[in-house]
């Protein structure tokens, strides 16, 4: 009997409104779901974070938002680990998933092997240019999307497919990370783990943040905290040093043909 992927929403406990609104969204999919209790930053204290992910790194100094977001996601991941499905869609509960997602999580039969993540969501307003490879597989539901691998960053934690084997690595770096769990699967440029693991990406997009309005719970706490000043300008100068780092294959690997930019948006029932 085929096995239906499990779906994970990561949700705060003093934000049941979320949840009532993602759990009527899905309801309407015909999409089963099992709540994953996420970690508030409002009340961990500073040592437990520390216990994870440290307070900075490539990116600067983190807020405590992102780094009990990435504790939140790993809660899920081990969720996984504890039962016997091969992937796992990971949701926050501010996600808007397109009409054909049902069939993403029918199965995990699709999936190409050796594929360990599957970015399903468009990040940001807008259309945005990815380096990608040439299409490896087509997603179900009977519509126009395809899976590419992704050869430059595309962040944003929202919605993405989790194999075991990147569940578990990603689980190993428990007090190691520097860097929150959307640049740790889907920015190369920073992230060894992303490198490692190579990440897909479905293209167009079938989930986004924006649906209802921006309103994250993880901003107002901090995300990567922006300094002031001589400090802005040095940070600014890290990160563009961590990008220009990975430009050279990049080049080679465009210059080849194996790999182009193509635009991105969310397309609803593509």
């Amino acid at each position: 009997m085929t096995q239906a992927i499990p779906v994970y929403i990561v949700n705060l406990a003093r934000r049941p409104d979320r949840l009532e609104r993602i759990a009527d969204h899905l309801a309407g999919l015909g999409i089963d779901w099992q709540r994953v209790d996420a970690l508030d930053a409002l009340n961990t204290p500073e040592r437990e974070l520390d216990q994870v992910i440290a307070a900075s790194g490539p990116l600067g100094r983190l807020g405590n938002g992102d780094r009990a977001c990435t504790v939140s996601h790993m809660r899920a991941w081990q969720r996984l680990l504890e039962g016997s499905a091969p992937f796992a869609l990971v949701l926050e509960d501010d996600v808007y998933l397109s009409a054909d997602a049902r069939a993403v999580v029918a199965s995990a039969e699709w999936i190409p092997s050796g594929i360990e993540v599957v970015k399903l969501e468009k990040f940001g307003d807008g259309a945005s240019i990815i380096l990608l490879g040439r299409a490896i597989a087509t997603v179900p539901g009977g519509g126009t999307r395809r899976l590419h691998r992704m050869y430059s960053r595309h962040v944003g934690g929202g919605a993405y497919l989790i194999s075991r084997h990147a569940a578990t690595e990603g689980l190993k770096m428990r007090g190691h990370l520097t860097v929150p769990v959307d640049h740790l699967l889907f920015n190369g440029n920073v992230s060894a783990l992303s490198r490692r693991l190579r990440p897909a990406l479905v293209r167009p997009a079938m989930a986004t943040q924006r649906h209802y309005g921006y309103n994250s719970d993880v901003a107002p706490l901090g995300k990567a905290v922006r300094p002031k000043g001589w400090r802005r300008r040095a940070r600014s100068l890290k990160r563009a040093l961590y990008d220009l780092r990975r430009l050279p294959l990049q080049a080679l690997l465009v210059l080849s043909g194996r790999v182009k930019p193509m635009g991105l948006t969310f397309v609803d029932g593509a």
